[in-house]
Parts: structure tokens; C-alpha cells; sequence
């Protein structure tokens, strides 16, 4: 039971009049699914969604790289959500350096760690030789409408504004299996993959297990 038909959900430019219903959106549908926030915490609390979270996501709304998947037959409800923003060096390494300098109090904290690693180590401005790059940050389907290949149209409507505002790369870090095959199959090239297994603190333990299939970690890109 779908509860829109494909014909019916539009891509449209994120505004910013949309951010309460987006942050709704993205705990209900990004949160809430993906599989390394569902990693059981010691403390339920850690799960929490921080608030630079937020913050975040408030700014990169002005930037007009961002799109949402609205259903037209049910009061343009938004059904979908990438969130994407402007990438030069300098915020790889701030973004490493934050990282690794922050103590890990919340789950969110832990990801970040990880992920600012791997794009760090994976470096697209010097695999690529640019200085810019569109990074898509989050992509989010409502439940309701999943499977029917409107990821797949937010990504595509993602690196269609890249080359309309003349980036040279697209790149994103895909955290589970379903991202990394929608990426791959839209010719985003896999330039460094991080098993989590292979993560491990200062002790020697795994910092982050999702469920299975959810293995790894990657940095994706398209030349554009």
C-alpha cells in the first residue's frame, strides 16, 4: 500500500520555510533508520540528536543546494530530503580537527569521528586536483514511499544543481549498503572505504557495529 504514486512526488529547491518540517522529517525518516544511530548505547540518552545537528542543517539551507521530494496529492507532505552544501580543503581539515579534538559524549559524536577520518584520509580535492566540491550531506525517503527509486531521483537532482552552479565533483560518505549501491549505480566512484570493523579506539575495541549488511564506510564521487 504506497501511500502516493511516483507521478504525484516533485523535486523542488529546499526553503527556508522548510526547516521545522524538515528536522521533523529527518528524525522520523534519517534518524531513526539509519543503521549506525541504531547502534544500542550504554545510555539511551547518547542516541540524542545533538543540537549543532540542527544548527548544521539550519545553515546549509541559504547555500540553494539542498532538495526535498514533496507528495503533491497529499498537501505537498515532504516524502524526501538531501541535504548538500559547498565543500572546500580547509573544511575537511576544521572538520577533522574538530573531531578528533571533541570527547565523544553523544553517538552522533562517535559517526562524526569516524566519518570526518575517512573523508579526510580519502581527500576528493586531491584525487580529483580541485578546490571545490558539492558534498551531499543526508538523504532521507519517508518509509512510505521507499523502493520505488526516489532516492534515486534526489541524488540525481543533486548532482544535476552541481553542474548547474559549475562544481567540479559531487561526493558524499555513504554509511550503509542501500546508499552505497544508490550512489554507485548513479557512476559515483568509491575513492576510500573504512571497514568498521577495522575502527577501533585506543583499547582496541570496535567503536561502531551497525546490524548487518552495513559493513563500511564510503567516500563516493562524480566527476561532473
Amino acid at each position: 500500500q504506497f501511500s502516493a504514486k511516483m507521478t504525484e512526488i516533485v523535486i523542488r529547491a529546499l526553503q527556508l520555510e522548510d526547516f521545522e518540517e524538515v528536522e521533523t522529517f529527518l528524525a522520523e525518516h534519517f534518524f531513526k533508520q539509519e543503521p549506525l544511530m541504531l547502534i544500542p548505547q550504554e545510555d539511551p540518552d547518547q542516541t540524542t540528536v545533538i543540537p549543532e545537528e540542527s544548527e548544521l542543517h539550519r545553515a546549509l539551507i541559504p547555500q540553494g543546494l539542498s532538495v526535498v521530494a514533496v507528495d503533491r496529492s497529499n498537501g505537498d507532505r515532504i516524502v524526501g530530503v538531501a541535504l548538500s552544501g559547498t565543500l572546500e580543503p580547509a573544511d575537511l581539515e576544521r572538520e577533522y580537527n574538530e573531531a578528533q579534538q571533541k570527547e565523544d559524549k553523544f553517538l552522533l559524536d562517535k559517526i562524526h569521528k569516524l566519518l570526518s577520518g575517512v573523508e579526510w584520509r580519502a581527500n576528493v580535492f586531491k584525487h580529483f586536483g580541485v578546490e571545490r566540491a558539492l558534498y551531499l550531506y543526508m538523504l532521507g525517503v519517508d518509509a512510505s514511499v521507499r523502493r520505488q527509486g526516489l532516492g534515486t531521483r534526489l541524488v540525481s537532482a543533486t548532482i544535476e544543481l552541481g553542474r548547474e552552479h559549475g562544481f567540479p565533483v559531487v561526493t558524499s560518505t555513504c554509511t550503509n549498503l542501500h546508499s552505497t549501491r544508490l550512489m554507485t549505480a548513479l557512476k559515483m566512484e568509491c575513492i576510500l572505504a573504512q571497514d568498521y570493523a577495522d575502527y577501533k579506539n585506543e583499547r582496541g575495541e570496535i567503536v561502531l557495529q551497525p546490524a548487518s549488511p552495513h559493513t563500511k564506510a564510503s567516500v563516493v564521487a562524480i566527476r561532473l
